[in-house]
């Protein structure tokens, strides 16, 4: 049977749960999820699983075909080019939006994240890599303190997963992350948040243009 929090509704606890699998890269582009094993895995009824499922579809992480099932979205090149520019409006806006000092106070956490990326990268566990990448940009954006804007990011990030699986083999999109992403960090320590944003523009910028030159065949 699965526990969920007190706050917490059953098919959102489900949501979270799949959510959490695509961010870390368990559920990939295309995958059917099986309505029937889900009920099996959750320990719910097949009406909390569909509640679910409409729920992340709302989120746009997964696609439901009536009479045919939910399947984890396949992103075109229309979303990929949307969920970078939601990236430098919200990730940007952090940078002005959190005083110095808290970059400071969140420097163990932060630290914790770029051991985890530095400890898969050096293991070729890429995958984790890119875990532990998309972590800080949560972590970043979850420095402003907003439940609602820290949900609504983690969806952006778990389509994000979404679109590096489109990349084989992996350390070719996760292997240039960590150094820009520390020196991100320590920028905001630094409290120069402009120069921030200016690296953090780039970054998004170098990432898509990598992304569109790794994967094969897609359609602008």
């Amino acid at each position: 049977m699965m526990v969920r929090s007190s706050q917490q509704s059953l098919p959102a606890s489900v949501a979270q749960r799949l959510r959490e699998d695509i961010l870390d890269g368990d559920l990939i582009s295309g995958q059917p999820l099986v309505e029937a094993q889900m009920v099996e895995r959750f320990g719910v009824s097949r009406n909390t699983v569909r509640e679910a499922m409409h729920s992340l579809a709302q989120s746009g992480l997964v696609t439901v075909i009536s009479h045919k099932g939910s399947f984890v979205r396949q992103l075109t090149a229309s979303d990929i080019r949307e969920i970078y520019e939601i990236r430098r409006i919200v990730e940007t806006g952090c940078c002005i939006r959190v005083e110095t000092g808290r970059w400071t106070q969140l420097a163990p956490v932060f630290t914790a994240a770029f051991t985890q990326a530095r400890s898969a990268m050096r293991d070729g566990e890429w995958r984790l890599a890119g875990t532990a990448s998309l972590l800080f940009h949560r972590l970043l954006v979850g420095a402003c303190g907003s439940d609602q804007l820290t949900a609504f990011f983690d969806n952006i990030c778990a389509q994000m997963r979404l679109a590096f699986q489109m990349v084989q083999p992996q350390d070719a999109i996760q292997r240039p992350w960590l150094e820009k992403d520390v020196a991100i960090f320590e920028t905001l320590r630094e409290g120069k948040a402009g120069q921030a944003i200016t690296l953090i523009e780039d970054y998004l910028k170098y990432s898509e243009n990598l992304l569109f030159t790794l994967i094969p065949g897609i359609d602008e």
